[in-house]
């Protein structure tokens, strides 16, 4: 079963522009730049940088994360757990647009912000440059206008400092140690980013600790070393697409209650019962799935052949894509213990659930079914719906 959560506010903090505010930026930006190299801006050379410069990025799922604690209390979602194949996990899921000179491997970081900061309204081809809203320098506003406040880096570490070092250089603040910190590498692949940070929002549900949602950064390390890594962009909540950041809150909710009247043949054709043109946000649909023979064999009946409806194999998923650009929405794993998209059964055949809240209104989209046996895996995708408000 998927949960799909959408962030409220995000921002890229430059350290090269440090007071600059990108709060309604459609990108979001994970870039290097080292010292010694040529700049270029705006077709302008900017000549050799003396200095390196970082971005990191702040995502924030705010009242999103409310909603989910509600849910767990009220056992729609299962406890957030790593180790439980009965609990939950969530996943921060960002979809690259761009990348440039990066190296072989790629490692991305999630930490939990360790204090409050606005969004602003500025964007990163603003001129002259927004400074309202939170930047490298500052978590609110600007320190001539507004008596900005700086970010306190007492609770983590910054450019240039160790772990513990309490020197404020900026950069935002954030909280380390075990179960808060969430890790991927990428390793000649698309970076798009999908970091398992169930450990950081079971501190906000679990342990009380505050949400001022992610910073997402590379390796310290990374940061100060002469490698010249390259940037990654990544679309932001501002951008007019499906590709905004997400929290995709995961779990097994399959069950198996009734394994007769499986289809048998090896050739059949999967549809689905009782799928609708549109659904509503506020629905959860169950989809009743079923089977027959592609080819049925000849027998005197009173019915039609094609009304047989038997179980789909018992290894059976589905996924839901975006019916226009193709791209997966909820994906299935090619493992199927693994699958947290597990179709179940019972005496009325097979079936699984979908919450539409979990998807962009207007917009349609497509289910794919796949059926698994022990010799061989086909899937079915002509079923499509639409989300309305």
């Amino acid at each position: 079963m998927y949960r799909i959560y959408y962030a409220e506010k995000d921002a890229t903090l430059y350290e090269r522009y440090s007071e600059q505010n990108t709060g309604i930026d459609e990108i979001l930006e994970l870039t290097k730049i080292t010292g010694g190299t040529r700049a270029f801006e705006y077709g302008e050379d900017l000549g050799v940088l003396a200095d390196t410069y970082n971005s990191r990025i702040l995502i924030d799922f705010g009242t999103e994360i409310t909603a989910l604690s509600r849910s767990i209390a009220s056992g729609d979602i299962p406890a957030l757990s790593n180790a439980s194949a009965a609990s939950s996990s969530v996943f921060l899921s960002l979809r690259c647009t761009d990348a440039e000179d990066l190296l072989q491997t790629t490692t991305i970081k999630a930490f939990p912000v360790s204090e409050s900061w606005s969004n602003g309204n500025g964007t990163y081809s603003d001129r002259p440059r927004t400074k309202i809203g939170v930047s490298w320098e500052h978590r609110s506003g600007d320190a001539v206008a507004l008596s900005g406040l700086d970010w306190n880096t007492g609770s983590a570490h910054s450019k240039n400092t160790s772990a513990g070092v309490t020197i404020s250089q900026g950069g935002g603040t954030w909280i380390t140690g075990s179960g808060f910190e969430a890790s991927q590498s990428l390793t000649n692949q698309v970076p798009d980013v999908r970091l398992n940070v169930t450990g950081i929002v079971s501190q906000w549900i679990d342990s009380g600790l505050p949400n001022y949602g992610f910073i997402v950064k590379r390796p310290y390390s990374d940061e100060i070393d002469t490698e010249i890594r390259g940037s990654i962009k990544f679309f932001g909540r501002e951008t007019h697409t499906i590709f905004v950041p997400k929290l995709e809150v995961t779990w097994d909710d399959a069950t198996i209650a009734d394994t007769g009247s499986i289809i048998s043949t090896n050739t059949y054709v999967v549809y689905i019962k009782n799928i609708k043109p549109e659904y509503r946000t506020s629905e959860t649909a169950r989809f009743r799935v079923a089977a027959r023979p592609e080819f049925p064999a000849r027998a005197y009946v009173t019915s039609s052949l094609f009304a047989t409806s038997e179980k789909l194999p018992l290894s059976s998923s589905y996924e839901i894509l975006d019916s226009v650009t193709n791209d997966i929405i909820i994906a299935d794993t090619d493992v199927f213990s693994s699958s947290t998209t597990k179709i179940s059964t019972d005496a009325n055949g097979s079936y699984f659930d979908l919450r539409m809240d979990s998807f962009m209104p207007e917009r349609y989209y497509r289910i794919r079914i796949k059926c698994r046996t022990s010799y061989d895996t086909q899937t079915f995708d002509n079923f499509y719906f639409r989300v309305i408000n």
